[in-house]
């Protein structure tokens, strides 16, 4: 775990002092947000100018990672995303560039908190939600009651179902919450 927490420390140094604007999202988010889970993988949404982008990906690569410019670059104009690996691990970079409303939003939201001493952007605990609902995986909704469990009082329902609402998956948002609840009342 302490190369994981120095890659996370590492890139999200390099982004501050180059001022790209960024968010951490997936499961590092989950567990800022109180869900104790693993994860091999570090998920960014990132505001890359095209110039930067080669500065980036040698960056990456001078610090261990498998990296490719071509690839950033590729993912970004197809909306998907760009896998780095760290040297010869399972360790992973996921970057994406911002491809939706709801990234734009998740970026400008993003809380700016101190993680093993270095500041860094992280999802809200609602837009980590939001996109758990979203993509409906096995692992994401384990994540979404973990999230609902840890931080039910302090969250912004208003604020989730507009969203849900504006992504069209209200309808999940709604069947999530009433399994959620029959869970919680089975324990």
């Amino acid at each position: 775990m302490e190369e994981f927490s120095e890659i996370l420390k590492t890139v999200c140094s390099y982004l501050n002092e180059n001022h790209i604007l960024y968010v951490i999202v997936g499961g590092v988010a989950v567990m800022y947000h109180g869900v104790p889970r693993t994860t091999v993988d570090i998920d960014f949404i990132l505001k890359l100018e095209d110039a930067e982008i080669s500065p980036f990906a040698e960056f990456l690569n001078s610090r261990g990672f498998v990296a490719s410019a071509s690839d950033i670059r590729a993912a970004f104009k197809e909306g998907s995303h760009s896998t780095s690996f760290f040297k010869d691990t399972l360790l992973r970079l996921d970057i994406q560039g911002i491809n939706s409303n709801f990234d734009r939003m998740t970026i400008d939201r993003a809380m700016m908190v101190d993680l093993l001493g270095t500041p860094i952007r992280i999802g809200t605990a609602e837009d980590t939600l939001v996109n758990k609902i979203l993509f409906q995986g096995e692992q994401d909704l384990r994540d979404a009651i973990g999230i609902v469990k840890r931080n039910a009082e302090k969250l912004d329902f208003d604020y989730i179902e507009s969203t849900c609402e504006m992504l069209g998956i209200g309808n999940l948002l709604q069947n999530f919450l009433r399994d959620a609840e029959s869970k919680n009342s089975a324990n």
